[in-house]
Parts: structure tokens; C-alpha cells; sequence
């Protein structure tokens, strides 16, 4: 996953607006990761980078609750 460092327009993206902060690709869009790769080294016209690797954040482990004894079960009573 990607976060936009500097705003810009991705013109693979039919034009979208990608402001700080903003994950890439936006929802819906497809990530190509050559062209991820680029927008994270230094753009040689405009002196920045329009975007940061960062890692995926890792889904918490789902825990089970414990199973409780059915109570229709019939006892021997």
C-alpha cells in the first residue's frame, strides 16, 4: 500500500485528485506497481515525491469465543 506525500493528479486514474494522507490507489482504481514505484522516487521536473511505501496493516487474529454446552442436551438425572 501506498500514502500520497504530495497532492497531485494521476493521470492513469481518468484524472484523480490524490490529496495528502490519501491511500493509493483509491478505491475502485487498479495499482499498476511500476507506475507506484515512480511516483515514489523524486520526480525529476517538480523535486518531490508523490508517494510513501507503507506496509499493510495486519488484520488482528479473530479469536473464538469459547463453546458452551448446548442446553438441549438432556442430562441423567
Amino acid at each position: 500500500m501506498y500514502k500520497v506525500i504530495n497532492r497531485f493528479k494521476e493521470k492513469n486514474h481518468d484524472g484523480h485528485i490524490y490529496e495528502v494522507g490519501d491511500n493509493y490507489p483509491a478505491n475502485g482504481k487498479k495499482l499498476v506497481k511500476a507506475r507506484a514505484e515512480a511516483l515514489t522516487e523524486v520526480h525529476e521536473e517538480y523535486g518531490v515525491a508523490f508517494l510513501k511505501a507503507v506496509e499493510e496493516p495486519k488484520k488482528a487474529p479473530t479469536k473464538q469465543a469459547p463453546k458452551l454446552p448446548s442446553t438441549d442436551e438432556k442430562s441423567d438425572a
